[in-house]
């Protein structure tokens, strides 16, 4: 099996179904489990597919969109036998697509703050998946530094001395996300991710975090040092600035 033949077959996997019980899919995950970089690839594959299916749960259909879309089908010249059901999938997929699409494809959306916090929250709202676990902050910043993702970048005082529990490399319009992630109390996480300056909207200084609400969650963003800076935690703004404060 090749990388190509790998990739193809591994595509089809979707989070919460069961997986294909065939030797080529087998073959497929023994041929990742070999090669680190389809290993990210596919990673990166099942996250994005979570991101779009959180999204396609929280944006509602427009109530008049199976009615336009029904025009447009009856006005097009070729005839189609698609239901009305799967055109509102097929639109809202492609929806979504153009949402979460990345440096892969040729959709491109503005790399606004907003953009990047709500990708960003949407993903740690389910406690994500460590690549290293670890309370040795140098440890995480040099596993960080192999995987050329951002790592020698300024921490907060207040959130240092919560101590590590593990980091993490995400993607973002083709840019590498830093993630380390701090306890503040049983089950209970502070998320620090680090992204390069250029990749998204500059946000406010070190001394002039964003804040901003998710839901339930609290987000403070910042620039500095060629560094933007997004923590976040499921808690009030009071909260945040407790761990964002670097006195």
């Amino acid at each position: 099996m090749n990388e190509a033949e790998a990739r193809a077959i591994l595509s089809v996997y979707r989070a919460g179904e069961s997986e294909i019980e065939d030797a080529r899919f087998e073959e497929a995950k023994r041929y990742a489990e070999a090669h680190p970089e389809i290993a990210r690839w596919w990673a990166e594959q099942k996250e994005l597919d979570d991101l779009i299916a959180l999204k396609l749960v929280s944006t509602p259909v427009p109530s008049d969109l199976k009615t336009r879309l029904t025009a447009w089908e009856q006005r097009s010249s070729r005839r189609t036998t698609w239901s009305g059901a799967a055109l509102l999938l097929a639109a809202s997929i492609v929806a979504a697509a153009i949402m979460f699409s990345s440096s892969r494809g040729p959709f491109q959306p503005a790399v606004s703050m907003a953009d990047y916090r709500d990708e960003m929250v949407s993903f740690v709202k389910v406690t994500p998946k460590l690549e290293l676990e670890s309370s040795d902050l140098s440890r995480l910043q040099d596993f960080l530094a192999k995987a050329d993702a951002p790592a020698r970048f300024n921490i907060p005082k207040k959130l240092k001395e919560l101590g590590p529990i593990g980091c993490r490399v995400l993607r973002f319009r083709g840019h590498d996300v830093s993630l380390i992630c701090f306890e503040r109390a049983e089950g209970k996480l502070v998320h620090l991710l680090v992204i390069d300056a250029a990749a998204v909207a500059k946000a406010g200084g070190a001394n002039n975090p964003q804040y901003a609400a998710e839901g339930e969650w609290a987000t403070a963003t910042w620039t500095d040092g060629g560094h933007t800076y997004l923590m976040t935690t499921q808690s009030d703004r009071a909260l945040l600035e407790k761990y964002v404060s670097s006195s």
